[in-house]
């Protein structure tokens, strides 16, 4: 490791750095008897959860520790259950989707991680209500198969509606915000309401899910009827458009690593532009390294660990910040193993 590298990593270890929300992590009790807990939430919600399971298999970077207990929510109900059996036993807990966009410690999570499933599609005249655990794939497809326009530009985005409305993600200038017409969301209470898309404060990349931390249970999405020819055609473009800067399906990658900076006056600069000036192609930290069609993509080529992902990030955003003065942030969510939604 060069000496800038172990400057870097000497940085996160004294900082405590995190990708994303900072106010939202605090320090937990680890789990002491992971057996005797799995016990107790199995009563609780009626069904198992595994125990020791290695997180790496559920990030598409192929990165992460054990999870003291992971649990699979295939309902609504049974992620409000898992929910609370947390707070009540004093264990951290994190909801998850698809895992597209989080980097996982490699020292795992010292509690429980619930990886919402609860999928389900209805349409209903010009609206269609998804449940979180939907893959965006699966929605594309449905309303594909349904001529049913609007939601064209999600096509290829690998994650699930709940992870997707959390960070409202997009592509080719639009976002899923914009298609919204009102979320279900679970509060840190435990108490359930539904809000409109106005209250969801959407903004680029970010909703109010970022701060106040409520899990997303469903939404309800404002569609078109159109030609079936023409959708799915535009699909089909956005597909090949992904793929012509995307690496190849199976590369372990949480994709776009950090978000395109806005300016003052509203406009963005192009994330993986500005880091290609900077010199980051051909930048490698362990099995971490740069993507060299697109700067704006780590990618494990191996054997990367949580720590060369951060190490090779925080040397990226250093880079642009001394070259252009600009502070990219994370779009990828990197989950530390002692830490709590709340």
């Amino acid at each position: 490791m060069s000496k800038k590298h172990a400057r870097l990593e000497d940085l996160l270890q004294r900082t405590g750095l995190l990708c994303a929300g900072h106010a939202f992590w605090h320090k937990i009790i680890p789990v002491k008897n992971a057996r005797t807990l799995a016990a107790s939430f199995a009563a609780k919600v009626g069904r198992p959860a595994a125990s020791s399971v290695p997180l790496s298999e559920w990030s598409w970077f192929r990165i992460g520790g054990p999870a003291d207990l992971l649990f699979r929510a295939e309902t609504g109900r049974e992620v409000r259950l898992a929910a609370a059996w947390a707070r009540e036993q004093g264990v951290g807990f994190y909801v998850i989707g698809g895992g597209s966009n989080m980097l996982f410690d490699d020292e795992g999570f010292r509690g429980l991680i619930i990886k919402n499933d609860a999928r389900g599609l209805d349409l209903r005249g010009e609206v269609v209500m998804a449940f979180a655990g939907t893959p965006l794939t699966a929605l594309v497809e449905f309303l594909t198969n349904q001529a049913q326009g609007g939601l064209e530009f999600l096509a290829g985005i690998p994650g699930t509606v709940g992870g997707a409305l959390c960070g409202n993600a997009g592509a080719f200038g639009r976002s899923i915000g914009e298609a919204v017409r009102d979320v279900d969301l679970l509060s840190s209470g435990g108490e359930t309401s539904v809000r409109s898309r106005a209250e969801m404060g959407f903004s680029y990349r970010r909703s109010l899910l970022k701060d106040a931390h409520h899990i997303v249970l469903g939404a309800r999405f404002r569609v078109e009827p159109g030609d079936p020819a023409s959708i799915k055609r535009q699909v089909e473009d956005y597909l090949k458009l992904r793929s012509g800067k995307h690496p190849c399906p199976g590369t372990a990658c949480a994709g776009s690593y950090f978000k395109n900076p806005v300016q003052p006056d509203g406009t963005k600069l192009a994330a993986g532009r500005l880091l290609e000036q900077a010199g980051a192609k051909g930048l490698r930290v362990g099995d971490a390294a740069v993507f060299e069609g697109h700067a704006n993509f780590l990618i494990n080529l191996g054997k990367a660990t949580a720590r060369d992902v951060r190490v090779l990030a925080a040397e990226l955003k250093d880079r642009v910040r001394t070259a252009f003065g600009v502070e990219l942030e994370e779009e990828v969510v990197y989950l530390p193993a002692a830490s709590s939604m709340p």
